[in-house]
């Protein structure tokens, strides 16, 4: 039954070649551990953060709990963007890898290997990588999908259970992922090889680095366009122009960070260089003139760890802002626990019986109804109302030029939010005593100053003042308080002629929804039990009103989104963290082979061991927290940009902003320093061999 000799030794032959490449893979994994360990390992925690996100939206949708959907929105946005980084991080991990194995595939070449034979052992290095990420990630992801799933709950305050449980379609859709990046990796590393001369290869660690030129032109490009992006962050004093100039001027930064990385850096050291009282001293003439040939080679590295180092700033600081002052945003958005919205230019909407049709074009008609019924519902349920605050307003957008105001569609940069009370409104709310004479206006502007008079949409009104200090949560719209125009005219009337002259500039379509609107907000004072009763039954027993809100019943909503911003920022905190501790770690890796011999020459040539370690030091600290230097620098310039950003969600507590980027740039900046002693180990181990 056994087979001939020489079939059986061709099977044994076949099965050894096929083994031989696995082997010769791992055996050069093996060796290579400094190199693969950490990309195993940031290819695992990818895998798990992949893992976890898409496990966690999976029972989120199951879960049927109430706001899924917004949940279930934040969550998908979140796993969309960190696929994208995933794949820019692992191919770029990959880079630093094949950067370091070149003169291995150098020597295979020269040793007889064809280039297929190489592509076979490639084939097989990156299926261990892949293999081995998934398992670990998947492994880790189950672990911890749970907990992440029930951090999510807490953060949005809604009850849960641990309980354990692997969705398999999050296993299927992280492995299709994981399996096209690699593959993508695959094929780089393919090409990077059949393009590549085995002698080059071979002799690549020897080739030695030309003196880079200096590139003015690029220095003054990255200059030009770092303080674009300045200018245009610090000049931005309004929401909607946070909102459009932020992201360019986000690009125009990250050009100029890498354009003077690649050439400034080159132009500055150089510069230091010609200081003879500066440089000719031990210590700073090896750290100065391996700077100035290394910064050539590492502008990518350095300005992807200040770009990532800033992204893990502001995101840490913007997510822990809005989630600890919810309560605030809350609050600015509906200053009272009951909010009531009415039209209040007709009123047709209120049954008869409740208004005087014949008079309703008069102003009191209209809030005296609904008082009247909010009153008699609270009696019902044994509640009083409190601070109540009612008004009249008129809101547009409107473009400001030479004391003309003009109603306007859009909402763009330099667009003016214009909001309009009565005098008596305005009077009784504040506890003034102001007087206006007909065809007399006072105005609330911190960013504008109107001159003696001021012509509205045709209009034409005398400044009799302006007020110092107003309480902007009264007006509810997309405006922070710089790019704001509060305008008190005299009537009722003047309010009703503003808005037909609006609509008349406007045209139809888009001036019907310029209308007076009645505003009332009030508390509530009584039994949680009345209260409850009042909340659920106010929007259909209070007649006339077109929209009613109960903070109660918001705050459920308002801690889903914010939560949910906060659950995905932790994610995206550590995908930022995870590239930038990877190309930290290479970096210093790929320098430490580079410094070895040239450091050892030194040694022979009469520096000291001391001197050596002490120059080391002083390059390796100065080229590794430059990056975080110039991050902290942009998140000081973006500061004002991003309070105006926040102010799109209403808040407005900029200490408390403050202080969590304080606290972001300490916590970070200890993580930063833990990371710089690890791989700075790692580096003089290389060095000192």
């Amino acid at each position: 039954f056994w087979p001939p000799a020489k079939e059986g030794r061709n099977v044994m032959n076949s099965v050894h070649n096929f083994l031989f490449y696995p082997r010769l893979a791992l055996t050069n994994m093996k060796k290579n551990a400094s190199i693969y360990r950490p990309y195993l390992l940031a290819g695992g925690l990818l895998a798990g953060l992949l893992y976890v996100l898409d496990s966690v939206g999976v029972m989120v949708e199951k879960s049927q709990m109430a706001g899924k959907d917004i949940m279930q929105v934040i969550v998908e946005i979140c796993g969309n963007i960190c696929m994208l980084f995933v794949f820019l991080i692992l191919f770029y991990i990959n880079s630093f890898v094949m950067k370091r194995r070149k003169k291995e595939f150098g020597l295979f070449c020269v040793l007889g290997m064809e280039k297929k034979h190489l592509g076979f052992v490639l084939f097989w290095e990156v299926l261990i990588g892949l293999t081995a990420s998934l398992l670990s990630g998947i492994i880790i992801g189950a672990l911890f999908s749970q907990a992440m799933f029930l951090l999510l709950l807490k953060l949005v305050e809604l009850p849960g259970k641990l309980m354990f449980t692997i969705p398999f379609q999050s296993v299927g859709r992280t492995c299709l992922i994981y399996g096209t990046a690699f593959s993508i990796v695959l094929v780089y590393d393919l090409i990077s090889v059949s393009r590549a001369n085995p002698i080059q290869l071979l002799k690549s660690s020897e080739t030695g680095e030309r003196e880079p030129k200096t590139r003015w032109f690029m220095a003054a490009s990255g200059t030009a366009a770092l303080a674009a992006g300045y200018g245009i962050a610090i000049h931005t004093r309004t929401a909607s122009g946070a909102l459009h100039f932020f992201f360019p001027s986000v690009i125009l930064v990250m050009a100029g960070t890498y354009c003077l990385f690649q050439a400034g850096s080159v132009a500055i050291l150089k510069t230091l260089r010609k200081k003879k009282d500066f440089y000719y001293k031990p210590e700073n003439f090896v750290a100065v003139s391996g700077m100035i040939y290394r910064m050539k080679q590492n502008a990518a590295g350095l300005s992807g760890i200040c770009i990532l180092s800033a992204a893990v700033l502001i995101t840490l600081s913007t997510c822990a802002s809005l989630y600890v002052g919810e309560e605030d945003i809350l609050r600015n958005q509906y200053p009272r626990e009951i909010s009531l919205y009415a039209g209040a230019e007709n009123a047709e909407s209120l049954p008869s019986g409740v208004l005087d049709h014949e008079n309703a074009h008069q102003p009191q008609q209209v809030p005296e109804a609904i008082r009247s019924a909010a009153r008699s519902l609270a009696l019902e349920h044994n509640c009083e109302l409190e601070n109540m605050m009612d008004f009249y307003q008129l809101s547009f957008n409107a473009d400001y030029n030479g004391n003309r105001i003009r109603a306007v569609r859009g909402y763009d940069p330099g667009t003016l939010m214009v909001y309009v009370l009565t005098l008596s409104d305005y009077n009784r709310n504040n506890d003034g005593n102001a007087i206006l004479a007909p065809g007399e206006a006072m105005y609330y502007a911190p960013a504008v100053t109107l001159g003696d008079s001021v012509d509205l949409c045709g209009l034409g009104y005398r400044i009799a003042g302006r007020l110092e200090e107003f309480d902007i949560t009264q007006l509810p719209g997309f405006a922070t308080p710089r790019d704001l125009v509060l305008l008190i005219l005299p009537e009722f009337a003047d309010l009703q002629d503003l808005a037909r002259s609006s609509r008349g500039i406007l045209g139809e379509e888009d001036g019907n929804r310029i209308q007076v609107s009645y505003h009332c907000f009030f508390d509530l004072k009584g039994p949680a039990q009345g209260q409850a009763g009042f909340q659920a039954e106010f929007k259909d027993r209070i007649p006339g009103i077109t929209r009613g809100i109960a903070r109660d019943q918001i705050r459920t909503e308002f801690y889903q989104l914010y939560g949910s911003i906060l659950f995905v920022g932790i994610f995206f905190i550590a995908l930022f963290l995870t590239a930038t501790v990877m190309i930290i770690y290479y970096k210093q890796i790929t320098e430490g082979y580079d410094d070895r011999e040239r450091f050892q020459i030194m040694e022979k040539v009469g520096m000291s061991t001391a001197e050596v370690k002490n120059t080391i030091t002083r390059q390796v600290m100065m080229v590794f927290f430059l990056p975080l230097g110039m991050a902290v620098i942009h998140i000081i310039v973006a500061f004002p940009a991003m309070c105006n950003l926040l102010s799109i969600f209403s808040m407005y507590n900029t200490r408390l902003f403050a202080a969590f980027t304080v606290g972001s740039v300490l916590v970070f900046g200890a993580v930063y320093l833990f990371v710089y002693r690890l791989t700075a180990r790692t580096y003089f181990k290389i060095v000192q061999e």
